[in-house]
């Protein structure tokens, strides 16, 4: 909310430029840990395995190195979206931009369930051609698909309150 106490909805551009900041970090980071996993096996073969390879390059194909890096990325997108919308109700994409995911009916910080539901509801809004994203262009509080199958809106400079402890 702004000081006049109106809610400003995040639009689809402010939106998509956070999570190309998201999808940056985590793919920096799922790169890094690619290199080193593979950089540990490929030692781990030659010294302790007695293979012998060819250079580091040679001895993994362009396809595995894709697969291992869309599962590294998965394995670190999933807990980072649900941790990050559920305990801050922002990630690093969008504190920047002062973004925050809240509650649709009270502007609350949503549950650990919206976040789960949210983060797993992204597969759909990616099908067909990014559909479900591109709603949030068009929808009057700017909701994309997921933002609807959880029950949450992302706001401009809210200040999200935790939810009490039952």
């Amino acid at each position: 909310m702004d000081q006049s106490g109106t809610v400003r909805f995040a639009g689809f551009w402010v939106r998509w430029l956070a999570e190309l900041v998201d999808s940056i970090i985590l793919t920096v980071v799922a790169t890094l840990l690619e290199l080193m996993f593979l950089g540990a096996w490929y030692w781990i073969r030659i010294l302790a395995m007695g293979e012998s390879a060819g250079s580091f390059s040679e001895s993994y194909n362009a396809f595995m190195f894709q697969v291992f890096n869309a599962l590294l990325y998965l394995v670190l997108a999933v807990p980072y979206y649900i941790y990050a919308h559920y305990r801050y109700g922002t990630t690093l994409g969008k504190v920047w931009l002062n973004i925050y995911v809240v509650n649709h009916s009270d502007h609350r910080a949503i549950t650990l369930r919206q976040s789960v539901i949210r983060c797993l509801s992204y597969a759909v809004s990616y099908l067909p051609l990014m559909t479900g994203y591109l709603m949030a262009a068009f929808h009057p509080e700017k909701r994309a698909l997921h933002d609807l199958i959880a029950g949450t809106v992302s706001v401009r400079r809210a200040k999200v309150i935790q939810p009490e402890v039952v």
